[in-house]
C-alpha cells in the first residue's frame, strides 16, 4: 500500500471524533457532580449546535456564531439545572425532556432551510492560505477548535480535582452530609457545575458540525456519558474509553449498505456494553432523597 492509495478520511476523523467525545465526557462528569444527571450534556451540545448555526445565519460572523453557541449552552444549562432543582424533578427523566427541546428544534431548522455554517466554502472557523486548504487534513491541522481542545480537556480536569470549588462539588455530589450547609448555597454549587459543564461543549459543537455538515450527529452526549460511567467518573479512564466509539464514527461514512447502517449503530452498541460490564458501582448511590441532596430530608 503507497501514501497515495490509502485512505486518509478515516484516518484524520478518528481524532476528532475521539476529542470530540471527550469534551463531552468533560461535560458530563461535571454535570453528574453537581448531582444532576450526565444526560444534560446531551441538550447543552444540541443548544450549542442550534446557536452556532443560527449566529452564523444571522450574522455571517463566526466570531458572532461561536458566542452564540457558548450562550445557547448556558442558557440550557442554567435554565436546565434551576428547573430540575427548584422543582425537585427527577434528574434522568428531567435532563432527558429538556434535552428534546433543542433537538427537536435543530432537527427543523435543518429542514427547513439550507444552513450557511455548513455548506459555505471556505469553511467557517479553520485557518487559510497554507498547503492543506481543501485537504482531508484541513479539518485537523488547520482547526483552532482542536488544539484549544487538548488544553481544555487538561484544564476541566485540574478545576475537578485540584481546586476547592471542584473538590466542594465532589464533595456535595457523594456526601449527603454537606448539604447540610445550607439549600441556598448547595443549589448555587450545583448551577455553577452544570454552567461549567456546559463550556466544554461548544468546541466538539464546532467540530462536530464541521466533520458532518450534511448530517447533524445527535446522541453523542449518551454515547459520552456511558463512557464516563464506564471510566467510573474518571477523566483519563473517560478519555481513553471514548476511543473505541471514535473509531467506529470515524469508519461510519465509508460503509455502505448493511454495513453502513451496522457501523451507524455501533457506537451505540459499545456505549451499551460499557454500561453493561464497566458500570458495576459506577453509577450513584440509590436514587433515594438523599443521593440527590435534599436539605430537607436529612
Amino acid at each position: 500500500m503507497t501514501l497515495d492509495s490509502l485512505q486518509w478520511g478515516p484516518i484524520v476523523s478518528f481524532p476528532i471524533e475521539w476529542i470530540s467525545l471527550c469534551l463531552l465526557v468533560a461535560g458530563a462528569i461535571y454535570w453528574e457532580r453537581a448531582a444532576l444527571s450526565g444526560i444534560g450534556i446531551e441538550g447543552c451540545l444540541l443548544a450549542s449546535m442550534l446557536g452556532l448555526c443560527l449566529g452564523y445565519e444571522w450574522t455571517g460572523d463566526y466570531g458572532i456564531a461561536v458566542a452564540a453557541g457558548v450562550g445557547f449552552a448556558l442558557v440550557f444549562a442554567l435554565a436546565g439545572s434551576t428547573l430540575l432543582l427548584s422543582l425537585r424533578a427527577d434528574p434522568i427523566i428531567g435532563s432527558f425532556g429538556l434535552s428534546l427541546i433543542p433537538a427537536v428544534t435543530l432537527g427543523l431548522l435543518t429542514r427547513l432551510t439550507p444552513l450557511r455554517l455548513l455548506r459555505e466554502t471556505p469553511p467557517p472557523g479553520l485557518l487559510t492560505g497554507t498547503i492543506f486548504d481543501g485537504t482531508y487534513a484541513e479539518d485537523l491541522v488547520l482547526s483552532p477548535w482542536f488544539w484549544a481542545a487538548l488544553v481544555l480537556l487538561a484544564l476541566a480536569a485540574t478545576v475537578m480535582l485540584r481546586t476547592p470549588f471542584g473538590l466542594r462539588l465532589q464533595g456535595f455530589s457523594e456526601t449527603p452530609a454537606f448539604a447540610r450547609h445550607g439549600p441556598g448555597q448547595v443549589m448555587r454549587v450545583r448551577i455553577l457545575g452544570a454552567t461549567l459543564g456546559a463550556l466544554w461543549v461548544t468546541p466538539a459543537a464546532a467540530l462536530l458540525l464541521r466533520a458532518h455538515p450534511t448530517s447533524i450527529p445527535m446522541g453523542l452526549g449518551f454515547i459520552a456519558l456511558a463512557c464516563a460511567i464506564g471510566g467510573r467518573w474518571g477523566f483519563l479512564p473517560g478519555i481513553l474509553l471514548c476511543a473505541g466509539p471514535a473509531l467506529l464514527r470515524a469508519l461510519r461514512p465509508y460503509g455502505t449498505g448493511a454495513a453502513g447502517t451496522m457501523l451507524a449503530a455501533a457506537p451505540f452498541l459499545v456505549a451499551l456494553l460499557y454500561l453493561i460490564f464497566l458500570s458495576r458501582r459506577a453509577l450513584r448511590a440509590a436514587a433515594s432523597p438523599q443521593s440527590r441532596l435534599d436539605p430537607d430530608v436529612l
